[in-house]
């Protein structure tokens, strides 16, 4: 997804300015009304949160908005997408808002492991399995396999940017996937309907690059990729990435998506990982790759899709050696039996 961000990084600050100044006023004229409802005591503590939206609105006007308040440094982005009328920084917090942060957090993490697939997956004529390793308390990354009929359902996704924004965004994913599966919809239909719902959902700077896919009883997959790495299909031994991407999800309401098909045998497998795994940097600075995946993954006997994970794992791992991990990282891997 980096190359993607750096693209839109030029115009990223504008747009966030854009996205503050729309939830400012929303939050302005909601408390305008509330306040001509209202009367006694409760009068005073809307005309203070009220002061406080006009604030936060002088400082976009003026170029402040975003600036610590206690140290003249910047407020966390993710902070002031959850809430706009922010002023200080995390190191800036008491020792009580902070263990209040901290909860949130953590309370954020055991639901958002609550979304993901059941670990002993499988259905029909496909086994499945994955590893999920966020980088902090919470991810933007989304995996998942929804059964449907005779058909397995399979899903994975990484959202731009970190921290609780992306998190909320990828719960947000999971909902849309989960309410339209069960309509039945061609597999490009229903990426162009999750498409439509995530751009009226979230915001103007926000997008998803997510491979989703559907694999029957007769060993046939029909994929689409917005804008995801290509996921790797090891078929009779064989191993190749299916390069078809179009758009992510998120960037344009009219988005077209177009579906492939690929037949797999008894004992082919796919995997798809998140750029967790080939962003992966060892301690000179050296990107594992696409090339050290597939040396990683070299090799027959992946009758398990486990045994898949597996290799991949143990390759990121050598690769990194001591150094440190920098993002989040899921794979998800599918074998026809």
């Amino acid at each position: 997804m980096q190359g993607i961000e750096q693209k839109m990084s030029e115009s990223n600050g504008r747009s966030l300015n854009s996205v503050f100044r729309q939830r400012l006023n929303e939050r302005k004229k909601k408390l305008e009304v509330a306040l001509a409802l209202i009367d006694g005591d409760g009068d005073l503590e809307f005309a203070n949160l009220l002061g406080d939206v006009d604030a936060a609105l002088a400082k976009l006007d003026n170029g402040t908005f975003g600036r610590c308040e206690a140290c003249e440094g910047y407020v966390e982005t993710d902070r002031l997408l959850a809430d706009p009328l922010v002023r200080v920084c995390i190191s800036e917090l008491s020792d009580t808002q902070r263990q209040s942060l901290e909860d949130d957090l953590e309370l954020a993490s055991t639901i958002q492991r609550g979304l993901l697939p059941r670990m002993s997956l499988g259905h029909a004529s496909w086994k499945a399995d994955f590893v999920y390793e966020p980088l902090g308390p919470v991810s933007g990354d989304y995996c998942d396999v929804i059964p449907a009929g005779d058909d397995l359902y399979f899903i994975l996704g990484d959202v731009s940017g970190k921290g609780m924004a992306a998190s909320l965004l990828m719960s947000s994913l999971h909902a849309i996937f989960h309410t339209l599966v069960p309509l039945k919809l061609e597999l490009s239909e229903l990426m162009s309907r999750a498409n439509h719902l995530l751009v009226e959902s979230s915001l103007s700077n926000q997008f998803v690059t997510l491979i989703c896919g559907k694999a029957n009883g007769r060993g046939e997959l029909e994929i689409v990729n917005a804008g995801h790495l290509p996921p790797i299909l090891i078929k009779n031994g064989m191993k190749g990435e299916l390069n078809f991407a179009g758009l992510p999800l998120g960037m344009f309401v009219e988005t077209h998506f177009t579906s492939s098909k690929v037949k797999l045998n008894p004992g082919d497998s796919l995997l798809l990982f998140t750029d967790g795994v080939t962003e992966t940097m060892n301690e000179a600075g050296t990107e594992f790759g696409a090339r050290g995946l597939f040396d990683a993954i070299n090799g027959d006997g992946f009758t398990e899709p486990s045994a898949l994970i597996r290799k991949c794992l143990a390759g990121v791992s050598e690769h990194r050696g001591d150094a440190e991990r920098t993002d989040d990282l899921t794979v998800l891997a599918l074998t026809y039996s």
